[in-house]
């Protein structure tokens, strides 16, 4: 991912509505399906830190990334441990960890089959994967670009890439589901804007963020009793055996 926009990130991911909505996603899923923590937790590619400072509330909370700019900034939030290092080579024992996080990770990577055999071998027996990942790759843009993805996923795709790695899929479905036709024409026209790649994180005012961000809570609660069919996003849960 470009330099700038761990910055950018850093400065936006406390309140901005798609940072907000993710994250508390991925707490619902974290409730749902373990609700007693008792184990460490890994946030992989943890970027500039905000889930982390939100799971360390919770429990012993790990943060990994590879790009010492985003560990920095991960830092500026508190003391919370982080460790430089690839997810293909995660620097951990074997069974060390409860529940993994990686979210928005897999598609920085030009193979995420080693990462997920890793996140595979670091879990506890029964521990979860909790990850979201972009998708479909019609909708690829400036934006991927600039954040140096390598793919976007269909449902089909990644859940074949966690059953290779030996997971079992408890959860699988589309995100971001009733913002999608807005989404995604501006992703289209995002092809054709002029000037280097940036990643559209379109400005709201204040009171719009709001909006968005119970519009999400609204969908989390959907996609908690069903898989959605369709999102410029997708979440899932996997399971090791």
């Amino acid at each position: 991912m470009q330099l700038q926009e761990y910055q950018r990130m850093y400065q936006r991911e406390g309140n901005y509505w798609w940072f907000v909505a993710r994250r508390r996603l991925a707490r619902e899923l974290l409730s749902a399906y373990a609700p007693t923590l008792t184990g460490a937790i890994l946030d992989a590619g943890c970027g500039t830190g905000a889930l982390l400072a939100e799971l360390n509330a919770l429990g012993f909370a790990v943060g990994v990334d590879f790009e010492r700019e985003a560990l920095r900034l991960t830092r500026q939030r508190g003391a919370f441990p982080v460790v430089q290092a690839r997810l293909e080579a995660l620097p951990f024992a074997s069974e060390s960890f409860q529940v993994a996080f990686a979210l928005d990770v897999l598609e920085h990577l030009p193979d995420d089959a080693p990462a997920l055999r890793e996140l595979y071998r670091v879990l506890q027996p029964g521990g979860y994967l909790i990850l979201t990942v972009p998708a479909y790759r019609w909708l690829w843009s400036k934006h991927d670009v600039a954040l140096a993805h390598y793919r976007r996923y269909t449902a089909r795709a990644l859940q074949a890439r966690l059953c290779e790695a030996g997971f079992q899929v408890r959860k699988l479905s589309y995100s971001l589901c009733l913002l999608m036709p807005l989404i995604a024409p501006a992703r289209w026209l995002d092809r054709l804007r002029p000037g280097a790649p940036a990643a559209t994180v379109v400005p709201v005012p204040a009171w719009f963020n709001r909006v968005l961000i119970r519009l999400q809570d609204w969908e989390t609660r959907m996609v908690m009793r069903y898989n959605l069919p369709f999102g410029v996003s997708l979440a899932a849960v996997g399971q090791k055996a």
